[in-house]
This record gives C-alpha cells, sequence and structure tokens, in this order.
C-alpha cells in the first residue's frame, strides 16, 4: 500500500491510498483531536511489508516510517581490495532500476573516525517529522559576499596565496584521501563506470554515493570501505620539523606482503634541502612475508619547503613514500633599516648588503611625503609577535584596517591585508563569553574589562570599513559594555581612563551612554588622558561645547600624561596616541601635529614599545595623515640596475617588496615631483643557529633536564624512547610585581612534547601558570610574578628521532614591559640509540 497526494491531512478528510492495482480512500476518524496535522506512510518492518491497513489514530500519535515510492537504493561494485598509484573502476546503479542522480565521495577511513563521519542520509532529513513551525533564511551573503556588509567594501575574491607564489607555502605532512566526482545522472535500468586514481596512500577508503531523483522526490545513499594496499609497501617517519644545520637519522620500513619477495632495494631522492650522508640506497633481505627496518642519515642544508622520497622496488614490484618537511630557523627575524631624504627633483642612490642565512634575505622600500614613520617594521613586529591573547590579536590587525587610506598598496598586499583583518575577526569571535565580554586568554571565565573595550573598538571600525561581525557579537558587547558603564565606582582596579574609553567606544557604536558620561564628567580629579578620552565620545555625539571644556584644562601632551593605569597595557606613548586621535576627531591642527611629530619620532626610534602602544599609534598616525592630506609622491626606482618601476600616487605613503640578491644590492631612487620624499630601506634577514644574542634584563632563566625519578640527566646525549622532564626556572631580581609574563621554551626537532593534558602520566603536576599554549616544537607559558618570586614549570619531553640537533635557548619576557627580559643560550644535542 502506498499512500498518494499529500501525507500531511486534517481530521475529518479522505486520504487516497493504493494496494497492488486497486486504489480506494481512506477517512481519518474522529478519535483525531481537531486541527492535528498527521504524517501517514507505509508501515514496514524488517522483513516484509504488512499488507493491510494497520493505520491507527490514537490521540496526537501517528505511524512515520520509509515509504518506497521516495526511497532509492544505490549501489556500489568495486574490487574488494585497491592499490595505491593505480586506477579503479567504480560501477554505480540503483537496486530496482530507477533513474537518479548522484555524487561520489572516496575519503581516507581515518579522516571520517576522527570525526565519526556518516554516510549522508538525505531521506530521513527530507521526510523527518518535524513540530508546526516557520523556517526564515537568505542568500545575502551570496550575493553581496562573504567578507562584508556594505557594498562600498573592499572586495576580496581569493588567489592571496596563488600571488604569494612558494613564499606561502608550508608542508603538508599527513595528505589526506579525499575525491569527489559529480554529480552524474543514469536513466532507467542503467549502470555507469567511473575511474578513479588513487594516490599514493596505504589503509582503507570508503566510498559513498548520495543520490537523488527530482521528479519523484526520492532520496537514497550507500557506502563501502576497501582497503589500500599492494605486495610491497614502504613506510618512512621523520621529526615534523627540522633546523638547518641538524643530522637525521630516518627510520624506513618495508613490508613484504607475499612470499615471491625475497630482495627488495630502497634509494632515496636528493634535493636542494636535504643532502643524505652516506649511501644513497640499501637491500634489504626477506625469506617470508614480514616487514623490516631501513636507516639513512640526512643534513639539513637551507630554510626550505623539501620532500624526501624513498622508493622501494624489488621483483616486478614498486613503491614509493613522499615526506614533505619545513626546514626553519627558529631564531627570530631581524630588520635592518636606512634612511635618506629625496629633494625635490632628484635622484639618490643607496648601497647595502644583506645579511643572516640564505633564503631568510628580503627587502621592502617605504616612501612618504611626511616624515619617515617606519610603518612597515612597527607593523611586521605586530604580525609576527608570536603571543596570541585577545590584545594582541587584536593588536596585530587593528592599524591594517587603515592602511589603504593613506598608503599605496599593491594588490597582492591589499588582499594580504584583508585577509588578516578577516582571520583576526574571526579568531577573536572565541573570546567572547556569553555576557558580551572578552577573556583575556581563551578558554577564560571572566571578562577582561579593558580587553573588552579594546576588541570592541576594533570591530566596530571593522564593521564601519564593511566587515562583517560574528553572529550577535554586538548586541551582546552592547548590552555588557552599557551594564559595566553603569555599575562604575573608581577604585584601584577600575580606573577613569577605562571608564572613558569604554564610553568613547560606546559612542563610536551609536550607543552612547550619556547619563555614565555626564557622571564621569563631573568626577573630581578627572585624569588629563581620561579627559581627553571623554572628550572624543562627546565629540562623537555632536555635544562639542562639552568635549572643548574638557580639553581646555589639557596643557601638555607630549610628556607623561600620568602614570599609565595597570590593567590597560598601555603607556605614555598609548596615552599620548590616544590623545592625537582625540584632537584629529575635534579637528585641532595645531596640537594635533605636534603629537604626530612626537610620536612619529618615536615610532622611527629604537626605543621598545609594546603590542598596544604599536597598535594605537600606527592607528592614530593613520587617522591623522588622512585627516590633513598629503603632496602625493612621484618616484622612479631601479634595484640592482634592473628594470625601471614606477610608484605615482595622492597619498602620502607608499610601500613596496623589492628584488635583491644575496650580498650587495643598490637601488636608485629619482624623486619627479617637487616635494621633498622621505625614503626608507627595510632590509631582513634570520641569523644563523647559534648566533642568536644573549640578553638579561631583571630576569634570570635557567634549564635542567630530569629523568621521571628525579635524576638529572646531560640533554647533550640522551638514548632513543628516553622519557624526561625539562625544568625551567624564571627568577624576578626585583621586588616589582610583574603581570603578563611569557615564557617560551623551543625543543629540538628529534625530541618531542608530550601533552600531559591528553596522555596519563600519572604524578605530572599540573604547571602553575594562567594559560598554557603547547605545539609541536614548542610550549608558551604565562602567568604573574611577585616580586624576587621564582617560578618553575615543567614540560614532558620524548627523545624520539635518532641524529643531532640544535636545542634553542630560553626566552621569558613581560608582555609590555621591556624593562624585564631574558634570553639564553642554545646547544647542540643528540639522539642515540
Amino acid at each position: 500500500m502506498t499512500i498518494e497526494n499529500g501525507t500531511k491531512v486534517l481530521q475529518g478528510f479522505w486520504v487516497k491510498a493504493k494496494k497492488g492495482d486497486t486504489k480506494f480512500e481512506l477517512p481519518i476518524t474522529k478519535e483525531m483531536t481537531p486541527n492535528v496535522f498527521i504524517h501517514i506512510s507505509l508501515l514496514q518492518t524488517h522483513n516484509n511489508t504488512k499488507n493491510d491497513l494497520p493505520i491507527r489514530m490514537y490521540g496526537l500519535s501517528a505511524i512515520n516510517v520509509e515509504d518506497p515510492d521516495t526511497k532509492l537504493e544505490p549501489q556500489i561494485s568495486m574490487p574488494e581490495v585497491l592499490r595505491p598509484e593505480q586506477e579503479v573502476t567504480i560501477n554505480v546503479n540503483e537496486k530496482n532500476g530507477k533513474p537518479m542522480t548522484y555524487s561520489i565521495a572516496v575519503v581516507d577511513e581515518g579522516l571520517l573516525d576522527l570525526t565519526r563521519y556518516k554516510t549522508p542520509s538525505p531521506w530521513y532529513t527530507f521526510f523527518s517529522k518535524e513540530a508546526l513551525g516557520v523556517k526564515t533564511w537568505d542568500v545575502y551573503d551570496a550575493v553581496i559576499g562573504a567578507f562584508g556588509g556594505r557594498i562600498n567594501q573592499v572586495f576580496s575574491i581569493g588567489g592571496d596565496g596563488v600571488l604569494a607564489g612558494g613564499k606561502n607555502k608550508k608542508a603538508n605532512r599527513f595528505k589526506p584521501v579525499v575525491m569527489y566526482l559529480g554529480p552524474f545522472e543514469i536513466g532507467k535500468n542503467d549502470t555507469k563506470k567511473h575511474s578513479v586514481k588513487l594516490p599514493k596512500y596505504v589503509g582503507s577508503v570508503r566510498t559513498m554515493v548520495v543520490a537523488h531523483h527530482p521528479e519523484t522526490e526520492a532520496y537514497g545513499s550507500t557506502e563501502k570501505a576497501t582497503p589500500v594496499r599492494q605486495p610491497l609497501m614502504v613506510l618512512a617517519s621523520m621529526a615534523r620539523k627540522v633546523t638547518p644545520g641538524e643530522k637525521v637519522r630516518i627510520p624506513i620500513t618495508v613490508f613484504a606482503m607475499e612470499k615471491k619477495m625475497k630482495t627488495v632495494n630502497i634509494t632515496l631522492k636528493h634535493n636542494d634541502v636535504f643532502k643524505i650522508v652516506g649511501n644513497t640506497s640499501q637491500q634489504l633481505k626477506f625469506s617470508n612475508p614480514d616487514e623490516k627496518m631501513a636507516y639513512f642519515d640526512v643534513e639539513v642544508l637551507k630554510n626550505g619547503l623539501g620532500t624526501i622520497e624513498v622508493v622501494a622496488s624489488g621483483h616486478g614490484e614498486k613503491a614509493s613514500y613522499s615526506i614533505e618537511l619545513d626546514a626553519l630557523n627558529p631564531n627570530p627575524e631581524t630588520t635592518e633599516t636606512i634612511d635618506l631624504v629625496i629633494e625635490p627633483n632628484s635622484t639618490k642612490v643607496l648601497d647595502f648588503n644583506t645579511f643572516g642565512v640564505l633564503g631568510t634575505n628580503s627587502a621592502q622600500i617605504e616612501l612618504s611625503s611626511l616624515p619617515t614613520i617606519d610603518f612597515n617594521s612597527r607593523l611586521q613586529y605586530l604580525i609576527k609577535y608570536p603571543h596570541g591573547c585577545v590584545e594582541q590579536t587584536t593588536s596585530s590587525a587593528f592599524p591594517q584596517l587603515f592602511l589603504n587610506d593613506i598608503f599605496d598598496l599593491s594588490k597582492d598586499k591589499k588582499d594580504a591585508v584583508q585577509k588578516n583583518i578577516q582571520i583576526a575577526i574571526d579568531k577573536l569571535s572565541k573570546f567572547q563569553l556569553s555576557n558580551g565580554g572578552f577573556s583575556y586568554w581563551q578558554g577564560q571565565n571572566s571578562a577582561n574589562d579593558w580587553a573588552t573595550s579594546y576588541a570592541g573598538h576594533f570591530l566596530i571600525e571593522a564593521e564601519n570599513k564593511g566587515f562583517v561581525l560574528p553572529l550577535e557579537f554586538k548586541a551582546k558587547w552592547i548590552t555588557y559594555q552599557k551594564q559595566a558603564s553603569r555599575n562604575w565606582r573608581k577604585s584601584a582596579d577600575r580606573s577613569a581612563l577605562a571608564q572613558a574609553y569604554r564610553l568613547y567606544v560606546l559612542a563610536l557604536s551609536g550607543n552612547s551612554d550619556n547619563a555614565s558620561m555626564n557622571r564621569l564628567r563631573e568626577s573630581t580629579d578627572l585624569p588629563n588622558v581620561a579627559k581627553l578620552r571623554l572628550a572624543a565620545a562627546y565629540a562623537l555625539i555632536g555635544q562639542d561645547t562639552a568635549a572643548t571644556s574638557l580639553v581646555s584644562g589639557v596643557l601638555e601632551m607630549t610628556s607623561d600624561l600620568e602614570n599609565t593605569p595597570r590593567n590597560t597595557y598601555g603607556s605614555a606613548f598609548r596615552d599620548q596616541a590616544m590623545a592625537l586621535e582625540t584632537y584629529t576627531i575635534l579637528k585641532d591642527h595645531a596640537k594635533s601635529k605636534v603629537l604626530a611629530d612626537y610620536l612619529a619620532q618615536a615610532l622611527t626610534s629604537k626605543n621598545y614599545m609594546s603590542t598596544q602602544t604599536t597598535a594605537y599609534s600606527l592607528l592614530a598616525i593613520s587617522k591623522y595623515t588622512k585627516f590633513i592630506g598629503g603632496k602625493g609622491i612621484e618616484v622612479n626606482f631601479v634595484v640592482n640596475r634592473k628594470g625601471k618601476s614606477t610608484i605615482k600616487t595622492l597619498k602620502a605613503l607608499a610601500s613596496r617588496n623589492i628584488t635583491i640578491q644575496k650580498g650587495a644590492n643598490t637601488i636608485s631612487v629619482t624623486n619627479k615631483k617637487d616635494n621633498t620624499i622621505y625614503l626608507r630601506v627595510l632590509n631582513h634577514g634570520i641569523l644563523p643557529i647559534g648566533e642568536e644574542k644573549i640578553a638579561q634584563r631583571n630576569l634570570t632563566a635557567s634549564i635542567v633536564f630530569k629523568t621521571k625519578d628525579k635524576r638529572i640527566i646531560d640533554p647533550s646525549e640522551i638514548n632513543q624512547g628516553t622519557d624526561f622532564v625539562a625544568e625551567v626556572t624564571i627568577k624576578n631580581t626585583k621586588g616589582v610585581k610583574l603581570k603578563d609574563v611569557a615564557l617560551t621554551s623551543i625543543f629540538p626537532s628529534g625530541w618531542e612534547i608530550v601533552n600531559t593534558r591528553f596522555t596519563d602520566f600519572g604524578g605530572f603536576a599540573d604547571n602553575n601558570v594562567i594559560h598554557e599554549d603547547i605545539r609541536d616544537d614548542r610550549t608558551n607559558f604565562y602567568f604573574d610574578m611577585k616580586g624576587f618570586e621564582t617560578k618553575t614549570v615543567r614540560v614532558l619531553l620524548n627523545a624520539s628521532y635518532l641524529g643531532n640537533y640544535y636545542l634553542p635557548g630560553v626566552q621569558c619576557e613581560t608582555m609590555y614591559n621591556d624593562d624585564y627580559f631574558v634570553r639564553t643560550k642554545g646547544q647542540w644535542i643528540k639522539v642515540v640509540k
């Protein structure tokens, strides 16, 4: 029996049904409550379909089971065992000969197991029971674009990774099998064949077919798991990252799966990143199906992405295995800057030499119609800063919002900037709590007062630039901020600056809290920097008289305004940047010029600036530069006497990457206009291993290595397979309380970090820190310290890979105060049998 016409019916109506070739009408009984929708379909059991009419209504219940007329049963026919790097034929048909449209997916079962992925079953989605309700949706993003909510946004279609070429390419150590084919269509009683070629892969794959027939609205799916293997297989293993100068022993496992495999030859192929030490080939003997090991020694020559390819052959069979590997120098990038002033209608020639390891060299030129600001160096410092709290995530992207306003940027640079901003927006959404506030670290359950205002400020400015904010971010953030502003009372932990900044950002978002603004304005002893922030808030809502009266008492802005309140992550320079932003909003040319010149000089100097100070100084200078405009730039430049490039723009700054060579370089720049141009060349490089600089300011660091029974061991030579502990000790040598201390320990490629959060090593106590970040090759710990306090953290390690490796030194710093810093010397170590 099948149900005809609609399956949703009301009491008092009749439904048409069919049993065999006989059609009849079935009444809905009066036992049903009025106005209830009923879904009636054929009742089925595990073994057969009942032929009577088992439709019974009791109260609000009804029967809901599968209907053969709306169910497809696709079938797959393919070999029971597949072989890597060979084509396989997949036959697809429908069990009952029905026509259908379908797609095929062939996926690594290990990948599917990670998320317990099930083959989709569309029938249960489209024919599931649902409560009566209303569903809404829109296709706005599909029409306008995923990156913006305004027509005048900066559009990005993608492709920036391709523009950067090989620079953005990273090793993909684990390439899963993921193949998708379709859609295809077959007619009634038809079968189709499809050929796919498997990559270098050994394991098991799942072949999935999902089918649909639009005319009958029928759906179905099926799956088949098949092993992938061959008579001869090879597997190589290696550390995830290596360092130039290291010597690594690669273990290679050869599997002889059939009796005919008696002799197998193994060969490694050369490349420009990895050099094979000793023989490039070996031979293994087998008497029966078995697995055996071979070892090759490899030296890492330089930075870069390299591939180690292993080939095994014998008795007509051949197998290969490739390992893509990043060879990275753990030392930070160093930048040297060279400045020149180019008078109107004149030419200057500049000679400079590269430094550091081959392959790490790059250079940029920065041109400005204003005095040099060193924008690029400071911005790169923000982007590459390694710690990912909410403040530093915000700081890395905040100035980039305004780059296009003042900089003449290349297309790939614009795309990269937009990508960086979008990544920051997505990441910040993970910091927001249910109450609307932002935690300082992901996973914390309390909101950070200043960070909530700072991250909100960035996101509001991003929205004004056309970026789409995380879902429900704004409403929750405004609710939290308004409640916090109303509850604010001045105390040691609740500064007037924090309240003024909160009120400023609320006004910027169009949700000013006028009552709280007036209450703060009437406070006694209001600090100058808080007055300036509050004045900016009043200016944004059009109350210029109140704004002017607040700033009238602020006389000196280029000195330390006040002792910056703790928990705001700032400095005198940061406060002066906020003052510059205020005078820009107030359109005060004279005072804003004094501050802008002062900040530009500070940015160009070698003076330390924290992430927040750097970010706010750059964004304030950007807003000021757009405010005053510029005379534009028109220059020609030639690098190493090859070709001529032109930069012509009405904007005040321009930046270009230049192609340089190892060693000596020459750049000639001609100013084509009647205004002075300021040129800065940024010369980048990474120092060789072992040449990192030791530094110590008010912190000391030491590291010892112990067995799990607390016996001290020498790290210069450790047996393979040994579990041991690194104990890192940091001492504050001053009687000053330190906040936001960051400790980074980078470990050799041949040692693996054992993440004790996911393993059972009973007795290994948790470290007493605020936050920890464990990665493949390093651990980052974050904590506060009392005066003269000593802090020890422990990391569990395993000596996993044979070879000679470099152990970098320990680095520890306070993230917002350069007076506390330590970096120790590294050393070479061995992992031996």
